[in-house]
Order: structure tokens, then sequence, then C-alpha cells
């Protein structure tokens, strides 16, 4: 038996309610802004044969897997790049207690002696090796990401070559990196710099709580920047991807989402470390990851669904214009 589209069984549910019929009539007929004119319903259809066709979650799981590879070089840079920085005086009661409440036991005391041997010791050697093991895993990390944003349709994506490929995904790790970088300072350390701030700078109640929120704002737009340009450069569309497109702004409004319900769930319903002892953080972390690259996918497959039927509507266009 053949199987029926999801977008077929929606429609067909939706035709035995009178009013949600008449949402379908009306997505077959308008638009919304920033679709260049593109029915919501063909976009809908588009989106859902493309994610069936392509296997978003098998793409999502590959690239997942790929940054999560590129995560413990870049912890080695990290602590390495410490040996280099002033450290405050309580360095090393922090690291203890932190790692203690991770892994306690020899295995904490252990995983203590190796970090703090890192932070403290500079090494020229073990930085350059985790900065090219860095690089290195984060790119593969983006050459998969770019073969998901990869489509057949002749008329609105080219090809690139494989030495095209490696460069643009060396530049996306620079670049999306600095943007995580700028967002964890912002996150971890603006309310610390801030509190500091104010204890020289009087200011009222309303001040203070517009000047935080506009923090979690610059954020957000590091967010939308970081997918923006993942969209843009990454894909392989004919006619670059504007800055402002709908699919960033999905994208980011669904990440937001996500990793708010995720950590919702994981702080109440979850139950990781219980089962998995410290390993639950790296299970956590993953399943966090395979999230956000399947909404990096969808946001891409609006980008691609406006694009692809925006160029067969011109092409309709122009054979029409061509045979009067």
């Amino acid at each position: 038996m053949k199987k029926i589209a999801l977008i077929e069984r929606v429609e067909r549910y939706f035709a035995e309610h009178p009013v949600l019929e008449r949402i379908v009539q009306w997505a077959k007929t308008h638009s919304l802004p920033g679709l260049k004119r593109i029915p919501l319903y063909n976009l809908l259809v588009f989106i859902e044969k493309e994610t069936q066709e392509d296997a978003i979650v098998t793409r999502a799981n590959s690239m997942a897997f790929s940054f999560f590879m590129a995560i413990f070089p870049a912890i080695i840079v990290l602590f390495t790049l410490l040996a280099y920085t002033p450290l405050y005086d309580n360095f090393d009661d922090v690291l203890r207690n932190s790692i203690q409440e991770i892994m306690p036991g020899n295995a904490g005391n252990m995983l203590f002696r190796t970090i703090e041997d890192i932070a403290t010791k500079p090494r020229s050697g073990l930085l350059s090796f985790g900065f090219i093991l860095s690089i290195w895993f984060a790119s593969n990390g983006m050459l998969s990401m770019m073969r998901g944003l990869e489509k057949n349709y002749k008329t609105t994506f080219k090809k690139r070559t494989a030495f095209q490929k490696r460069l643009i995904a060396i530049q996306l790790t620079f670049l999306v990196s600095f943007v995580l970088v700028a967002s964890v300072i912002l996150v971890i350390l603006g309310n610390t710099i801030l509190s500091f701030v104010f204890q020289y700078i009087k200011v009222d109640i309303f001040t203070k709580f517009a000047v935080f929120a506009f923090r979690w704002v610059v954020v957000l737009l590091l967010f939308y920047a970081s997918f923006s340009t993942i969209y843009r450069f990454g894909s392989s569309t004919r006619r670059p991807i504007p800055f402002f497109n709908p699919g960033a702004l999905l994208a980011t409004a669904l990440s937001v989402l996500t990793s708010w319900g995720f950590s919702f769930y994981v702080d109440n319903f979850g139950n990781y470390n219980k089962l998995y002892g410290s390993i639950g953080t790296l299970i956590v972390l993953m399943v966090w990851m395979q999230l956000n690259c399947m909404i990096l996918l969808i946001g891409f497959e609006l980008n691609a669904g406006i694009a692809v039927l925006r160029d067969e509507r011109l092409e309709k266009q122009a054979k029409a214009n061509t045979e009067s």
C-alpha cells in the first residue's frame, strides 16, 4: 500500500471539519510577509515533501555527532589558554568543587589533576594540537551541515567543488564560534559585569531591568545572525539568501523555545544523571545538539521552499511570455 503523505492526511482530516477546511482554502490563496507571495499551502507541501525525502532526522544526527566531536578539542584549547591569562586566586578551589559535583571520588581527583596541569602550565604544543583538532572536527561538522543544505533543483542551486566546501566550512567555523563565544560571555558573565557596574552607577529599577532585558535581546540577535550567516553562505543557492529571511527567524524562535522546554524537562522529569551518572551530561548535550541541528534544517527547508517555488513561478512566467 502506497504511503500517504502527512500533508494529505492532514488535509483529509481538515476536510471533515468545515472551519478547518476554510483555513486550508485560505492558505492556498494567501501568503505571509517575507514569503515572496508564495501561497502558504504550497510552501507547507514543499517542506513536508523535502523533509521526508531528505531524511531530516538522519541528517540532523550526522551533524550533531560531527559537532559533538569538536567539543573536546575545544575544551583542551580553552583550558590551555587559561595558563596564559591571569587566573583568579581561588581558581583551584572552584575547579575542584565543580568537578567533584560532576564526578566525585578518585575519578574526579584524577580529572582535576589533569585539568589543573593543563591550565597552570603553558604548553604551546598542546594548544596548537587542540586548536588544529577542534578546527578539523568543527569544519567536518560544517561540511556535514552543508551537505544537508544541498538540493537537486538545478535552477535554484549550484554545485561546489570539494575545496570550495572545505574553505567555506572553515570560514563558517570561525564565524559561528565567535558568535557562540560572545553569546556565552553575555549569558554567563553578563550579570556579574552589570552588577559590578551598577555598584558605581546609580540607576533606577526600571533602567536596570531594561539593561538586563537588552542583554538577552543582543543574545537573540547573535543567534539570528549565526543562523542567517549559515543559510547565506552554507547553502549553494544561485541567488544568495538575504540576511533577513523567514528561515533564520523561525530557527531562532524554535531554538529558544526548544532550549527552554528541554531544560525544563531535564530539570523536572529527566533522570539522566541518576541512571547514567556523570555520562548523563553528555547524553543531554547530544540530544540538545540534535534538536538544534534539526531546527537549523527546518529553517533551511523554509528558505529553500521560498527560493525553489519563486524560481519555478518565474520560469513559468518566462515561458508564458515567450509563447505569447
